[in-house]
């Protein structure tokens, strides 16, 4: 595909070339509409003195020399004039034994036309109709347009060339201003290498104010894959942790000799399934995230329905009764998937604790605040930020391992946002309130 650069200069060019052809055909049509005004102006003048020097003998015409310019003496001199009325006629000696003609219809006002001449000269003839001593009479008075062609021509030629001249400088500097106009576009580029090596973490933010939005959303983007990739390990950490120390106790065990083969047997079915509780607690909150665009924002009333039907299939055994209250259409600055997690993992230990009942509120003011509340055994308040140290729960009884509360308080401090736990005066049970910065209208 054409560069940018290549395709703006080349707009721009024939942009260039079509208003220079436009002027040029203007400015030549207007010269040479303005200079045949200016000579039908002289031919009219010539008129006036013609109309001047003619008189009548009877009806015969006359016209007295010296009013007659010597332009009109000389042969073919490219200036002519023809008088004629009823009875003759009277032309220029400068005609010789040519004439002109005269069109058939004639008014008051004076008529001009363009006619071949002596010589196959380009005459311009301007022709009227005048009535004196009260005798009609008509005058032709004709000019040769040749010199004032080649002296318009030659014009043209300049006028091509200078624009020739003008079209390639304006080309040159235009080609200067596209390369000073990119640079932000290529030192874009140049940091976007040096971000994917891994030297800087985000874009300058110094750039036009038309690539601001570009730019922050390519930082945004950033960011929110650095703190997932964070979340990820975190989470692989988890799961190495958890896993130790089980397969810690299998190792021993299995390497200790002794006749309690049914002690032994139970004793690993527990440590086997304790791994097995880890595994499903992780592989459950990656399906809670399930599948979304990379910073597509998260919708609260069309994707909780969605983490409430993944609930009742993740716990088919409760009967859970859900009430919602919350207000139409609201959205959150966050993205989706980080959403999906961190809204997963508070009702999946909500549908862990509770008995029959969960509460879901929220409402928006200069912030959105989402409240999750179950009917669950009482909490012990005090102790709720041990559940913000990885793999440390409080109910033992329930499966899991306390990495929910962890990952979701990462995902609030990351975007800013606060969490805060305490007891449900409603329910009775545990009370989870986070709250979030609304989502920026454009």
């Amino acid at each position: 595909m054409m560069s940018l650069q290549n395709r703006l200069a080349s707009g721009l060019f024939l942009s260039l070339l079509l208003v220079f052809l436009l002027l040029w055909i203007i400015v030549s049509d207007n010269i040479q509409e303005l200079a045949e005004q200016y000579i039908a102006g002289r031919l009219e003048h010539d008129i006036e003195i013609l109309l001047v020097a003619v008189s009548f003998d009877k009806d015969n015409l006359q016209l007295d020399d010296k009013y007659i310019n010597p332009v009109y003496k000389r042969p073919y001199s490219g200036h002519y004039f023809l008088i004629q009325n009823k009875t003759n006629s009277v032309r220029s000696r400068s005609l010789w034994d040519q004439t002109l003609s005269v069109p058939g219809q004639l008014k008051n006002s004076h008529h001009i036309t363009h006619q071949t001449g002596p010589q196959q000269q380009s005459l311009l003839v301007r022709s009227g109709l005048f009535v004196k001593q009260g005798r009609h009479l008509v005058i032709s008075v004709a000019e040769d347009l040749t010199p004032v062609s080649k002296a318009i021509e030659h014009f043209k030629n300049k006028f091509l060339l200078f624009s020739i001249v003008i079209l390639g400088g304006l080309l040159l500097l235009q080609v200067v201003v596209l390369k000073t106009g990119l640079l932000p576009l290529k030192t874009i580029r140049r940091e976007l290498a040096e971000m994917e090596q891994g030297d800087i973490k985000q874009l300058s933010s110094d750039v036009p104010d038309e690539l601001q939005a570009f730019v922050h959303e390519i930082n945004q983007l950033s960011r929110t894959m650095n703190k997932r990739l964070k979340r990820s390990r975190d989470s692989l950490s988890d799961l190495s942790h958890a896993i130790k120390k089980p397969l810690t106790v299998l190792q021993q065990f299995a390497d200790q000799q002794t006749a309690l083969q049914e002690k032994s047997k139970e004793l690993l079915q527990d440590q086997i399934q304790r791994i097995h509780n880890v595994t499903d607690h992780i592989l459950k909150r990656a399906r809670v995230a399930g599948k979304s665009k990379t910073n597509k924002r998260f919708g609260i009333n069309q994707d909780i329905k969605i983490l409430l039907k993944t609930m009742a299939a993740m716990y088919p055994q409760k009967n859970i009764m859900v009430e919602i209250d919350m207000p139409d259409n609201l959205q959150v600055d966050i993205d989706r998937e980080d959403m999906l997690e961190l809204t997963g993992n508070l009702l999946d230990n909500a549908w862990k604790w509770a008995r029959s009942k969960v509460i879901i509120s929220a409402k928006q003011e200069q912030f959105l605040s989402l409240t999750i509340e179950d009917d669950g055994s009482a909490v012990n308040v005090e102790s709720v930020s041990e559940r913000l140290n990885r793999g440390v729960r409080l109910d033992e009884s329930v499966s899991g391992y306390g990495f929910g509360l962890a990952i979701s308080s990462d995902i609030v401090q990351d975007y800013e946002g606060s969490i805060k736990f305490s007891r449900s005066e409603t329910l009775g049970g545990f009370r989870v309130v986070i709250t979030l910065p609304v989502r920026q209208q454009a």
